[in-house]
């Protein structure tokens, strides 16, 4: 594939991580700095981003635009983007369902946008395999052309849009499902009493305490995140015929934790003041 320009909405560390694969398959990669922190602003300097200073002007100057933002804005933002009249592809990688997806993609294509339904798992990715960026959809195969320099690896899901989201969706359920109930069975153990003993009996039994403290810490300072992220799953599960409720109550653990947002990792006992109210 040439040269493209590619605009990447918006350039958080898994962001950057995505423009950075683009960059190494050989694309220039602007952003829009228009409304953005000035944390945002050096994070897109030390990556190389051009700014392309607001969206208008990036729907001018970009024929693939990338979303990568929290998934309660996803849908907001695609309608921003189809109100400028813009005719390019665009790739929606956030952690949103796939009913969602499916709706998204419908409106894009109605207004002559070539939809591309995408999703990343794993963590922002600096060598190549250890993150995903997942395709799907009739122009999943387009677009995987402009990431195959890594770190990100690329793998396209045969099928309709949904594919990507609905993958999101069932992983996220479980690796972040796990941390949310961890969390909860801490706090609960500490509000009770009974923490030592959980621990002493957890070891008895080959569950590692630590993995747990440490799964409840590494979360908190993230936990913001995933508040919207787990009502989707829990829509999704809904959708599928399973109850949603125990996402739902994940998405209440992790609003609890949202307080550490940006504050580096706690310690056990301010994490545990956070759940227990």
């Amino acid at each position: 594939m040439s040269q493209r320009t590619i605009g990447i909405l918006h350039p958080g560390e898994m962001g950057v991580a995505v423009a950075k694969t683009a960059q190494n398959s050989g694309h220039e990669v602007c952003w829009v700095s228009e409304g953005r922190s000035p944390e945002t602003c050096r994070r897109a300097a030390r990556a190389g981003l051009a700014d392309a200073g607001t969206l208008r002007r990036m729907t001018e100057l970009c024929p693939v635009i990338v979303s990568v933002c929290p998934p309660e804005f996803a849908e907001e933002l695609a309608s921003e983007i189809t109100g400028l009249g813009y005719g390019g592809m665009y790739i929606d990688a956030n952690a949103i369902g796939p009913e969602r997806a499916r709706r998204m993609g419908e409106r894009m294509a109605a207004h002559g946008i070539a939809f591309v339904d995408a999703c990343i798992i794993g963590l922002p990715a600096t060598t190549r395999g250890e993150t995903w960026l997942y395709l799907s959809g009739s122009n999943a195969g387009e677009a995987a052309c402009c990431f195959s320099g890594g770190p990100l690896e690329v793998e396209i899901l045969e099928g309709e849009i949904g594919r990507a989201s609905a993958l999101k969706m069932c992983f996220a359920a479980h690796t972040k499902g796990l941390a949310a109930l961890r969390a909860a069975v801490l706090g609960t153990a500490e509000e009770l009493g009974v923490l030592s003993d959980l621990q002493r009996q957890w070891e008895r039994t080959g569950t590692t305490f630590a993995d747990a403290v440490k799964s409840l810490q590494h979360t908190a300072p993230k936990a913001w995140r995933f508040v919207a992220e787990m009502k989707e799953i829990a829509a999704t599960f809904e959708a599928a015929g399973m109850p949603g409720g125990f996402h739902l109550a994940a998405a209440e653990i992790f609003a609890r934790l949202a307080p550490f947002k940006s504050a580096g990792k706690p310690e056990l006992r301010e994490a545990l003041e956070k759940l227990v109210r």
